[in-house]
């Protein structure tokens, strides 16, 4: 009795019997698809994100290098120009192709200062800018020196990092090439005694790949520095 009364409520109301396993299976198997689909376009998006981001950081790093050594590069100055009893002859004291340094004319109002010494260095990809201004002196007093010390309380040294995964091995250029007044390339180096006074200009080439993707390219950008302080920077009084 029970069973048929059951068996009748049941047969009453036909849209109560629920979903077979067929169903459930076909509903789970298109949302595993969809979800899926979902999940891989997050992926892809985070991925051009993180290519987007190291590309922009790259190309900041890239022109924030080239932009200070251009700017500085333009101020070298001979140091005679300066009356610098102690200085070598030439405007650059070392270079090779990967590293330079010169005697640069910033930060000397007046000419009361004296020269700075510009160091640009590459150490484990990173690219470093050093500006040392000449020790404390005497008005008048031209025998500059340039006491070694470490940035910080009581050193004028600035040292700061210009750009990282800086390239410098084969097939990447090299950062600095020295041409003479007719244009040649000094192609040897480090530039020797002779050489160094022959710079009239350098080509600046710079490689940047900060990303850990090889799906980046590395950004490079190139310019080329002329030495125009050669002949405009005015001499000061000889000291007596």
């Amino acid at each position: 009795m029970i069973a048929r009364l059951w068996r009748e409520r049941r047969e009453a109301a036909p849209g109560d019997e629920g979903y077979t396993l067929v169903e459930m299976v076909v509903v789970v198997g298109i949302l595993t698809v969809v979800l899926a689909a979902v999940q891989g376009t997050l992926i892809m998006t985070n991925k051009a994100v993180g290519q987007n981001a190291a590309r922009l950081d790259q190309s900041q790093q890239a022109r924030v290098a080239i932009d200070s050594m251009t700017r500085n590069l333009r101020t070298a100055v001979l140091p005679s120009q300066l009356n610098c009893s102690s200085c070598a002859s030439a405007a650059f004291i070392n270079g090779t192709a990967t590293s330079v340094a010169f005697y640069a004319n910033i930060n000397n109002d007046a000419n009361a200062i004296g020269p700075s010494q510009v160091t640009y260095t590459i150490t484990a990809g990173v690219l470093h800018e050093t500006i040392q201004p000449p020790d404390a002196h005497a008005v008048g007093v031209y025998n500059y020196t340039w006491t070694s010390c470490s940035p910080g309380p009581g050193c004028s040294k600035i040292d700061r990092v210009l750009a990282r995964g800086v390239l410098t091995a084969a097939p990447a250029a090299a950062l600095f090439t020295y041409y003479d007044k007719s244009g040649a390339a000094i192609t040897t180096l480090p530039l020797t005694a002779t050489d160094l006074a022959k710079v009239d200009s350098v080509d600046v080439v710079i490689q940047v790949d900060s990303s850990v993707s090889s799906a980046i390219n590395p950004t490079t950008l190139t310019q080329r520095v002329t030495l125009p302080n050669a002949d405009s920077v005015p001499q000061p009084s000889s000291s007596p």
